[in-house]
């Protein structure tokens, strides 16, 4: 393999890409989980919610690679940081940091997004809470108007007389 900067640039640049790809399915995914959320449908939230959860430790995958080819462009560079990266030569900076730019935006759109579910889901975990209790102190008013027998019916009868 080549170990020339442009080369961990061009592939820092595919992983990037390929995060904005999973984080746009994220935002779908979440936007989506917000409608189900105000439909309180807990099931389909679920579901949801695991999707999320595999596309996430995809991109966990892709940042762990993203830091090793980082971290040997640094090392081939000679940098220390990614603003130095601006004074070097190397084709593909600039493709890299406006793609580094629109995951940062699609990354603070999910953070507002998923405040608010938490805030909605907050109140439909209330809603429900609220309900089972309404449920368990209409079992208890049952219970004390229709109380169950200790005795046991009898089935057979006394026809000796």
């Amino acid at each position: 393999m080549n170990n020339t900067p442009d080369v961990y640039v061009a592939r820092l640049l595919e992983i990037t890409n390929s995060k904005y790809d999973y984080l746009k399915k994220i935002l779908e995914l979440t936007k989506e989980q917000a409608n189900c959320i105000n439909k309180d449908e807990v099931k389909k939230l679920e579901d949801i919610i695991e999707v999320k959860q595999q596309i996430i430790e995809k991109i966990n995958k892709l940042d762990d690679e993203f830091e090793v080819y980082f971290r040997r462009l640094k090392f081939e560079a000679k940098i220390k940081t990614m603003e130095e990266l601006r004074d070097q030569n190397i084709s593909g900076i600039k493709e890299l940091k406006d793609s580094v730019s629109l995951v940062m935006d699609i990354l603070n759109q999910l953070s507002s997004l998923d405040n608010s579910n938490r805030s909605d889901a907050k109140k439909l975990m209330s809603k429900i809470g609220s309900e089972i209790k309404k449920v368990n102190i209409g079992k208890k008013a049952y219970t004390a108007y229709n109380p169950q027998s200790d005795q046991s019916p009898s089935y057979f009868i006394d026809k000796k007389k």
